[in-house]
């Protein structure tokens, strides 16, 4: 039996997990998923009331679609467009940059061409990750997760030209 609160959602947070859990318990494939994410993404970006709410809403999906195309090891097509749509929308806080770029790092097997972007965006969201307080718990789990990506990463940095710069991301 459902709790009214599954019925009806009250917030976009609630609607997307109880959404999102039942594609996963049915082990939707991800064309599914995509298209029912993004009618999700639709029905809020019209309930939306400010330009902010609008790009919660953008961000959150883009990430989800995002995380989707890496655990089906998806092509740099798909995969990429959803990272470029993030990159567009930006990064709504360090946590999400963190994951969204360990993501890119771990996934580089598949298209190894991206590879110098990908190492460049880590390396910046290390830097951002060290510059918060040392005490602050969250420094310490963004750097387990970036310690982590490095490790598994089955394509490595790629050696920089003398004299090139890094981008910030």
């Amino acid at each position: 039996m459902k709790t009214s609160l599954q019925e009806h959602p009250v917030t976009f947070s609630q609607e997307l997990d109880l959404r999102y859990l039942e594609l996963l318990k049915e082990k939707a494939p991800y064309e599914r998923c995509k298209r029912e994410l993004l009618k999700l993404e639709n029905r809020w970006l019209q309930k939306a009331k400010t330009p902010a709410q609008r790009l919660a809403v953008q961000r959150i999906i883009a990430s989800t679609i995002l995380t989707e195309a890496y655990g089906d090891r998806l092509p740099w097509k798909e995969f990429g467009r959803w990272l470029r749509r993030l990159l567009q929308l930006g990064f709504r806080d360090l946590g999400m940059r963190v994951h969204v770029t360990c993501l890119y790092v771990q996934s580089l097997h598949l298209f190894p061409q991206q590879a110098r972007e990908a190492w460049g965006m880590l390396e910046d969201a290390e830097r951002r990750v060290r510059r918060l307080r040392r005490e602050n718990p969250l420094r310490e789990e963004q750097m387990e997760a970036i310690a982590h990506a490095r490790k598994v990463a089955r394509v490595p940095r790629p050696a920089l030209p003398m004299g090139t710069p890094t981008r910030e991301w």
